[in-house]
């Protein structure tokens, strides 16, 4: 059925296209006495014009009714397990704070598709490795963070290029004491980052064992003891990065940037 469709799809715009425009096969049809010589073509021309716009937009207007709601459905599926993802590190965080009020951010930070670094690279000027954030509802606010970035090859800088070094799980739970002399950081990430009190950075890896993303948990509102729970929230950064680099690798696809 799906291939009579794909056909009449084609075919119905393709003839009465051709129609519209030609009269040949009319012509040919009149002098084999097929069709009467009073046979009107220019109104039968005329005619198969409009059944082509009529057919063409209520084809395309379907389908794009249907692409829509599709892509609606969609949505509204990631949103749902966007939550689901949130409230089940949100649950866990509180049980392990004791605090079931916690406040904390989740942020993604992917490799930067930089045109004009790649450029660079490619001419032996630049080897440079940036990751940059992706501030994703619900997950995180849109805040000062937004458009950070961090170089973890060469010379990492932060927790995220840390985390991108070691491939494991890192973290500080003593930010405003460490975060502006600690990690390399220059004035702008400082700034950016000010506010943080705590962060725990935990790498995305693939099969070959490559970091593809890194994902950082950190709250500027609300306290967490990291060192005094270390496994707890291990096991937890753990499963929760395997649950979603299984459910919803889109978040880890790499960030195009223009930027210089």
């Amino acid at each position: 059925m799906k291939i009579i469709r794909y056909i009449i799809d084609i075919a119905v715009p393709a003839l009465t296209a051709y129609l519209a425009s030609s009269d040949t096969l009319i012509q040919s049809l009149i002098k084999h006495n097929i069709l009467s010589r009073s046979f009107n073509v220019r109104t039968f021309q005329d005619v198969c014009l409009i059944i082509n716009i009529l057919f063409t937009t209520i084809l395309l207007s379907a389908r794009l009714i249907m692409h829509e709601s599709k892509e609606e459905s969609y949505k509204k599926q990631i949103a749902g397990l966007y939550n689901v993802i949130k409230q089940f590190l949100q649950s866990n965080l509180a049980q392990i704070s004791g605090n079931s009020n916690i406040s904390f951010d989740l942020r993604i930070f992917v490799p930067e598709q930089n045109i004009w670094r790649k450029i660079k690279t490619l001419l032996g000027s630049s080897k440079e490795k940036w990751f940059v954030i992706r501030n994703i509802e619900p997950f995180a606010r849109k805040d000062i963070t937004e458009h950070l970035k961090f170089r973890v090859d060469p010379e990492e800088q932060g927790l995220v290029g840390s985390a991108y070094s070691s491939k494991s799980i890192v973290y500080d739970d003593h930010l405003p004491d460490t975060n502006s002399t600690g990690y390399s950081l220059d004035q702008a990430q400082i700034n950016r980052t000010s506010n943080l009190l705590w962060s725990i950075c935990i790498p995305i890896l693939n099969e070959k064992n490559e970091v593809v993303a890194i994902m950082a948990i950190d709250s500027g509102t609300s306290q967490l003891d990291i060192a005094g729970n270390k496994d707890e929230i291990r096991t937890l950064t753990n499963t929760l990065a395997v649950m979603m680099r299984d459910s919803v690798p889109e978040l880890f696809r790499g960030e195009v940037s223009f930027r210089w």
